[in-house]
């Protein structure tokens, strides 16, 4: 096993002055297929807390503010925008629907682009849906829950995925750490290897680390993270050093 490095091994180097400009990361955003059940999962199911609703953005500033770069890039191509995915906010065809959700320390916000003509909170999404989910594609983007200390990783991954089941929502499944060929496989793997445990010298600074990967009810990747160990120590330390 290859041993991961040290943080005291990265070369630290000045921060430039616009760094204390910034409070910290505000929010994570994700684009969702089916409003109503990200709306359910996110809430019903992990308990996050309905901030701020707005229902149907449109218009040329709001259009000219997401989209500019990709209206361009389609200029430049002589393509329709809406072939590399840019929904026509501009002339109200397809609306802007967003929900901040709060967590305990982060907050998250789900957005559904939909045709004018369709209600909000339902699963008609502009299609702009990616053909593959991999992770490892570039701008691929992922959110990662903080579970308690003293919560059972592989009991927690086995209740999400029953939970979620119940509710219809079978795009709903955990990664487990052994090798499986298919989702049946998947389903009989023991529940000592629902997550992804970096306890051990071997680790370094991960030492205490727990990780699960999985995928939310719209294909959108999720992470659930307990830190303990050697990793929490360092984190509650860095979080302290940049509080000062």
């Amino acid at each position: 096993m290859t041993t991961i490095p040290s943080s005291h091994m990265l070369e630290s180097k000045p921060v430039s002055a616009l760094s204390q400009q910034l409070q910290g990361v505000h929010h994570f955003g994700i684009t969702v297929e089916d409003m109503g059940k990200a709306l359910e999962f996110y809430t019903e199911i992990l308990g996050g807390k309905i901030i701020i609703p707005e229902i149907g953005l449109a218009g040329d500033t709001m259009h000219n503010t997401l989209f500019q770069q990709e209206e361009i890039e389609a200029i430049e191509k002589g393509v329709d925008p809406k072939s590399i995915g840019v929904p026509n906010l501009r002339d109200g065809a397809e609306k802007l629907d967003l929900y901040f959700i709060q967590f305990d320390n982060v907050v998250l916000e789900i957005l559904q682009y939909r045709d004018t003509n369709a209600a909000p909170n339902g699963s008609n999404a502009f299609p702009a849906k990616h053909a593959y989910s991999s992770p490892a594609f570039v701008n691929s983007m992922h959110i990662s829950f903080y579970l308690k200390d003293d919560v059972d990783v592989d009991k927690f991954v086995k209740d999400l995925e029953t939970e979620c089941h119940k509710r219809g929502m079978d795009q709903v499944k955990c990664n487990r750490i052994v090798t499986v060929r298919s989702q049946a496989e998947r389903q009989q793997v023991a529940s000592e290897y629902n997550s992804c445990k970096l306890y051990g010298a071997d680790f370094g600074d991960f030492e205490g680390w727990t990780l699960v990967y999985c995928k939310g009810p719209n294909g959108e990747q999720l992470e659930f993270n307990q830190v303990l160990r050697k990793a929490k120590v360092l984190f509650e330390k860095a979080r302290q050093d940049y509080q000062k």
